[in-house]
């Protein structure tokens, strides 16, 4: 008899990607934050992107700077739409950290990104910073995701070559099929909520199944049950722990 153990299925790890950088550490959408992130051991990163009254894409997730400045900046509040990157430039946030654009990121960056696009006019600017960098850049793989379907459209038509995820709150038949006309590569939706129905029809749709943003004990547990294809998280090095562990 053949008491040889069978062999056990290979299982490949989600990429741990660090949201906003390492959030939970260091100050969100900061160059400080996302250097944690990858010194945490971060495989990829995710930013948020809106565009300056003159054009150039910025790192933030609001669409003001309202929240995120300092109290003592001698900038404090406005729209980042209606301000200029040399604006900006003058605002402090926590730590005193600066405001970075998105080609500041791109050649910080050792790994791909996840680069949201918050305000869809950011969409067509994105795409040509991506365009312009060299094909060795580590960010030259980058996927730009979305809840704004048009954005990404628009980001298709402009530079068709550049991996696209749809941002969603649940993965239902109307998001798959929004997904798919889009050609994007992957889906995004909420952890909470998440089924391993849902990410299996994904998965069988040739989407890759991207959850946001997974913080706790239980988020994890769900994400790695469902087998997912990358975690979004604002603490990398405690989700590379436990997963290694």
């Amino acid at each position: 008899m053949d008491t040889t153990a069978p062999a056990r299925p290979s299982v490949t790890r989600p990429r741990v990607i660090g949201h906003r950088g390492a959030a939970a550490h260091a100050p969100e959408n900061t160059l400080a934050s996302f250097r944690r992130a990858l010194a945490d051991g971060a495989d990829g990163l995710e930013c948020d992107v809106h565009l300056s009254a003159d054009g150039e894409v910025i790192v933030m997730h609001d669409d003001s700077i309202d929240r995120t400045a300092d109290p003592a900046s001698s900038l404090r509040a406005g729209l980042i739409a209606d301000l200029t990157r040399e604006q900006l430039g003058t605002v402090a946030l926590a730590d005193g950290e600066g405001v970075p654009g998105l080609d500041e990121l791109l050649e910080l960056s050792t790994v791909p990104l996840f680069i949201e696009v918050k305000a869809p006019a950011a969409a067509a600017a994105v795409a040509r910073l991506l365009a312009d960098l060299p094909p060795d850049s580590p960010a030259a793989a980058s996927t730009v995701i979305s809840f704004h379907p048009e954005a990404l459209a628009e980001l298709r038509r402009t530079v068709p070559d550049v991996p696209v995820s749809l941002l969603v709150e649940t993965i239902d038949d109307d998001a798959l099929a929004a997904a798919v006309e889009l050609g994007a590569v992957g889906i995004g939706p909420a952890i909470d909520g998440l089924s391993i129905a849902a990410t299996r029809a994904a998965h069988e749709a040739g989407l890759a199944v991207n959850p946001w943003t997974v913080n706790t004990p239980g988020q994890l547990a769900v994400a790695l049950a469902c087998g997912v294809d990358t975690i979004t998280t604002d603490d990398p090095a405690w989700v590379k722990e436990t997963i290694t562990r």
